[in-house]
């Protein structure tokens, strides 16, 4: 009796012991085309790896895992590895286009009076008219503002951007909505779990300490490489310095 009980003990230590092995799982991106690379991270662990061209890929996995599919391409997409999931051997994953907002575009007639034709005019969205667009990035709406009083082809509204502060106060709203878009790429580009359970964030806290991090001079170029692993790493080499800071 003594030693079926031990046996009955071994199986169950021996079957845990195994659902906790890592292992190589296979998978594919079932999509039309993949643009770039997609990085599948595996946010338990802290690995990664990315597509080949045809959207094949290789992880290394264990049970209970949670794998992050991340690309510039397709909207964010989470798995927890099940044992289902490891029993099959293969994963086949289908992500969701990622689509692009098309910026405003301002049609409009001066009146005369450039302050108030800056500040008044109308917008469209050029998809009703199906006019052909530039591969250029959109200007945003501070930028053709600015466009409009620095013309140097119109030297009255360079003078009028000038003496009324309008050319420096629409310079600032470019700088900042350029780091506001960055500080959101990196929160998108890295998983809540990491934030709160890896650096141990408050959900409150995340954008301040994303914004605390845009003021090193690799940011920009790292939250720019689309790459989740590289700015994890670059964000836990961070949370020290910023735990400090604000406890100053």
């Amino acid at each position: 009796m003594k030693n079926s009980f031990f046996i009955f003990i071994l199986l169950i230590f021996s079957t845990h012991c195994y659902s906790q092995e890592s292992v190589m799982l296979k998978g594919k991106i079932l999509t039309d085309s993949i643009e770039a690379p997609i990085h599948i991270i595996n946010i338990t662990a802290e690995k990664g790896t990315v597509t080949e061209a045809n959207g094949e890929f290789t992880v290394e996995v264990k049970e209970n895992d949670l794998l992050l599919f991340s690309s510039v391409q397709f909207q964010k997409k989470e798995i927890l590895v099940t044992p289902q999931i490891l029993s099959s051997g293969a994963l086949e994953i289908e992500l969701q286009e990622e689509l692009t907002e098309l910026d405003e575009v301002r049609l409009h007639q001066f009146s005369g009076n450039l302050g108030n034709d800056i500040e008044g005019i109308k917008t469209f969205d050029p998809r009703i008219i199906g006019f052909a667009l530039s591969d250029k990035e959109p200007l945003s709406i501070e930028e053709r503002k600015l466009a409009a009083i620095t013309s140097p082809n119109d030297p009255v509204g360079v003078l009028y951007g000038i003496i009324s502060g309008q050319k420096k106060m629409y310079e600032k709203a470019i700088e900042n909505s350029k780091l506001s878009a960055l500080v959101y790429k990196a929160r998108d580009l890295m998983p809540d779990e990491f934030y709160t359970e890896t650096l141990e964030l408050k959900e409150n806290k995340i954008m301040d300490f994303l914004y605390y991090c845009s003021r090193k001079p690799n940011f920009k170029e790292l939250v720019n490489k689309n790459d989740p692993l590289i700015l994890m790493e670059f964000a836990k080499g961070m949370i020290t310095e910023y735990n400090e800071f604000i406890q100053d």
